[in-house]
């Protein structure tokens, strides 16, 4: 046995009259090390705060799927605001005015293309990759985005420029909002998938400003998809990371979001 060993059961050994019970174990700091390791792969691999600070829900959210019969949309829905209400995200009572489109479709590349010739406004803020990955990148989901950048009084700013009239070291004075999510799903891409499945990936894609390309994280319901999905509803570590963005302070730089929500992800895993 080594000094070092035998140090280290002397240390975790309880003193005379001590109950062995009442003993605490901790993680050594190589296993917190490889923890955050996994949480800030798992986020890297989500796309949040990459570039940009989170965007997230400010206005309440009110989802509706369109393509199905109402029985099938109303599971969507209603999954999208059970999550949503989980995460902390604010919900509108019905009836309300959609923010969030889910629509079904057995073309996604043709409807896709269809919605930008029809409407450039709503994707003018998309990278030509990012069209391009969208209309021809398939997948039996995808999804894009409308957000705004606001005061943290949600007024919004002039051509991305703020007046301020106060200063803070820590604040950015800016915020950046969702205001819609579109989420296009591919049914003859799907089929075969459990609607709950479906539903809750729909969820998670409509209540974070996630990138789409791939490769998803393995352990969240993103990697659905994949050859060997390891979740068809949605992770612990994917309910932490959306509990984590509607806890953040919506008013700071990318990095600090990140960093704040690799903590979140690792503390989901305990």
């Amino acid at each position: 046995m080594s000094l070092f060993t035998a140090l280290a059961l002397l240390a975790a050994a309880p003193a005379a009259g001590e109950d062995p019970n009442s003993i605490i174990v901790t993680g050594t700091p190589d296993a917190k090390r490889e923890e955050r390791k996994r949480a800030a792969e798992f986020v890297r691999r989500t796309g949040v705060a990459t570039l940009n600070p989170v965007a997230r829900w400010i206005a309440p959210v009110c989802p509706r799927t369109i393509g199905v019969d109402a029985k099938v949309a109303g599971i969507v829905d209603d999954r999208i605001r059970d999550v949503a209400e989980a995460a902390g995200a604010p919900i509108a009572p019905k009836p309300c005015t959609p923010n969030i489109a889910v629509i079904f479709t057995d073309d996604g590349d043709g409807l896709t293309r269809a919605i930008f010739d029809k409407s450039p406004r709503q994707v003018a803020a998309l990278s030509p990759t990012e069209r391009e990955r969208l209309v021809q990148g398939g997948g039996p989901i995808r999804w894009w985005y409308g957000t705004r950048e606001e005061s943290r009084d949600g007024m919004p700013t002039n051509s991305g420029v703020l007046k301020q009239y106060n200063s803070s070291i820590v604040s950015t004075q800016v915020v950046r909002a969702l205001r819609s999510a579109t989420v296009i799903v591919d049914a003859e891409q799907a089929d075969g998938t459990l609607l709950d499945s479906v539903a809750s990936y729909t969820a998670m894609v409509a209540l974070a400003e996630l990138n789409g390309d791939p490769p998803p994280p393995r352990d969240s319901i993103m990697g659905l998809f994949g050859e060997e999905p390891e979740h068809r509803d949605l992770s612990g570590k994917d309910m932490a990371l959306l509990r984590g963005i509607y806890s953040l302070p919506p008013d700071r730089e990318a990095y600090q979001h990140r960093n704040r929500l690799v903590g979140a992800v690792r503390r989901g895993e305990d």
